[in-house]
């Protein structure tokens, strides 16, 4: 009965491949084929809608998502230095909001330090503050420890890009 079976699939395979060919073959007389008539043919318009051309550009930011980024903003300079990381989750179905409930908590009691959160697969972090040295993370973790104990496990300072000015 496999037999029989794998014979059908190979048969149906190679309809398939012929028939492919054949459309992309040139018409007797026609040496461009379709794709050469395609491009070839100057009244070809293409409509594509302008949020598809802003998700096919480019992302400036790098491999990780920015969350808290809001529309286009000229790039920031940035140096090497220390955020706190206060959630690194990768459920998919709750890591997502986990992240930016635990942010919006942090910034409501911290609003003067930044929070970012990202998405860089399959994880989603929340990291905070800019600190220019590990003993200014570190004095900033001991405060954050003691207002969210409940997060207190997972806090921990990490090396990042951070901005400047800060």
């Amino acid at each position: 009965m496999t037999m029989i079976n794998n014979r059908r699939l190979l048969i149906l395979a190679s309809g398939c491949l012929l028939g492919a060919a054949s459309v992309l073959a040139a018409e007797p007389g026609d040496t461009l084929g379709i794709i050469g008539r395609i491009a070839s043919n100057p009244q070809l318009t293409v409509n594509q809608p302008e949020k598809l051309a802003a998700r096919l550009l480019p992302v400036r930011s790098g491999s990780a998502a920015d969350e808290s980024a809001e529309g286009d903003k000229a790039p920031q300079a940035t140096t090497g230095g220390y955020r706190i990381q206060v959630f690194s989750g990768n459920n998919p179905r709750t890591a997502r909001s986990q992240a930016h409930s635990r942010a919006a908590a942090i910034r409501a009691e911290f609003p003067e330090w930044g929070s970012y959160v990202t998405f860089d697969s399959p994880y989603w972090r929340v990291k905070i503050g800019d600190f220019r040295s590990y003993d200014e993370a570190r004095a900033a973790l001991d405060l954050l420890k003691k207002h969210f104990p409940g997060f207190a496990s997972e806090m921990r300072p990490v090396r990042d890009r951070i901005k400047n000015g800060n």
